[in-house]
């Protein structure tokens, strides 16, 4: 009897870390590195079943799809028709098509009443709008009590501003973000918590995209993942030079 009760109590505590793990599969791109940035923010928002949650730039639709797994009910906006296509096709793969719906919207100028959403995330689109203009926007469809959350690329990892010089033309009309950018947006709100993601880890990139070895992929991000946790505890001015940084401001 014991032994069965051990073994039911061995398999809850397996379901419950299934449910509470991110589903990778959803994250869609450079999974790897938006993963510990999934495990920061999520436990923040919560339990989700009943809640709002209006997701800005919803592209193909995996964060919103993801969300809503989870219980909430989400509205996806997005400039692009094609991707809220592409958006409602995922949704009804993973049998959520009933509580995601999607739109053709400006995140600066959202065609919501005030106070109507628990929360708002968002991933590299802040950079393509005016910040604190977007930021206003949300504190004002925001519920008092809710949270806003804003995954968004920085200006100044060395690596990641070459990258950008070189490859992506366009990159010289975006508003990548500084720790003053974040700090702004943050103002805009009552409260707000950040943090920085991907110092050193960025260079596993090599033998994903340059040289291709899984193998050495793996061991060297999961490597220089840890040493960049460190480093950034150790010396807090380097979060300037991160990729990433998840905000997370908060509506009285």
């Amino acid at each position: 009897m014991l032994k069965s009760k051990n073994m039911l109590t061995l398999k809850g505590q397996r379901l419950a870390s299934r449910s509470d793990s991110v589903e990778t599969d959803l994250l869609l791109w450079w999974e790897d590195f938006y993963l510990p940035i999934f495990e920061y923010i999520l436990p923040k928002m919560g339990e989700l079943k009943g809640k709002k949650v209006l997701e800005l730039g919803t592209g193909t639709g995996g964060t919103a799809t993801l969300l809503a797994k989870r219980g909430a009910a989400v509205v996806g906006i997005d400039l692009l028709p094609f991707r809220l296509a592409e958006a409602k096709e995922r949704a009804a793969e993973y049998d959520v098509a009933e509580s995601v719906k999607f739109a053709l919207m400006d995140a600066m100028h959202l065609a919501f009443p005030d106070n109507t959403f628990d929360f708002i995330i968002s991933k590299s689109v802040l950079v393509f709008t005016e910040h604190t203009q977007t930021a206003k926007e949300c504190y004002r469809v925001l519920k008092p009590g809710g949270k806003a959350i804003f995954i968004e690329n920085m200006k100044h990892h060395p690596a990641v501003w070459l990258y950008r010089k070189a490859f992506l033309k366009y990159s010289g009309k975006l508003h990548y973000f500084s720790l003053r950018d974040v700090e702004a947006v943050g103002a805009e709100f009552e409260g707000l918590e950040h943090r920085e993601f991907h110092l050193s880890s960025v260079s596993a990139l090599f033998w994903q995209k340059c040289i291709s070895i899984p193998l050495f992929y793996r061991w060297t991000f999961r490597i220089l993942k840890a040493i960049d946790t460190s480093l950034l505890k150790c010396l807090p001015f380097l979060k300037r030079f991160c990729w990433i940084t998840a905000m997370v401001c908060h509506k009285n």
